[in-house]
């Protein structure tokens, strides 16, 4: 057990710095921290994939690092490049526009999201991309809030007035101006159609 350990040591420090990198993108600049991240585990995933020759013994971990480099390959690349499919059309949020909506009685989305954050991009590209849930999203007026610096008293502001506490969260409000669902995390485009569907 201590012998496969030290085998993975590298492959555990590359993963805590990843880590790292995940958690400092709420104070980085929002033109770095769009593609630190990815950057450094694609480069990761390379550097394991060629160069490192400590973990491919015994055979089980070489393969176990071949087939998660693969996939960290795959994931960076994803995050990297847009989508072909564009999302639907989202307003940025204001409290004039979101209180005017709420006077004319609109059925409303607010995502808040960041640039950091991975399930936020996943959203964006799989569920608001899906052609049904851009034709039902027509039916809502969609705003989107910028989360991504976080040491801002507009986005501290924000997260107190929604209560927000994790990223990506998405509000979903009814006619009448009141919040029917809020979801957190990554959610297919099935389930959100589903989900707003519902919603009157």
């Amino acid at each position: 057990m201590i012998k496969m350990f030290s085998k993975m040591k590298l492959f555990i420090l590359l993963l805590l710095v990843g880590v790292v990198l995940y958690f400092a993108g709420t104070i980085l600049p929002k033109y770095v921290n769009q593609y630190i991240l990815p950057v450094y585990m694609f480069l990761s995933a390379i550097f394991l994939l060629f160069f490192d020759k400590s973990s491919n013994q015994p055979v089980v971990i070489k393969r176990f690092k071949v087939i998660f480099s693969l996939l960290i390959i795959v994931l960076s690349v994803y995050i990297i490049f847009p989508s072909k499919t564009s999302a639907a059309e989202w307003s940025a949020y204001s409290e004039s526009a979101y209180n005017s909506s709420k006077a004319n009685n609109e059925k409303m989305i607010i995502d808040f999201y960041a640039d950091w954050c991975i399930p936020c991009k996943e959203l964006d590209k799989v569920t608001f991309s899906n052609p049904k849930v851009k034709e039902k999203l027509r039916e809502f007026s969609t705003y989107k809030v910028d989360m991504t610096e976080t040491m801002n008293e507009r986005t501290e502001s924000l997260r107190n007035k929604f209560n927000i506490a994790v990223m990506p969260t998405v509000i979903l409000i009814n006619s009448k101006g009141e919040e029917v669902q809020r979801l957190t995390g990554f959610v297919g485009a099935d389930e959100f159609l589903k989900i707003i569907n519902s919603i009157k």
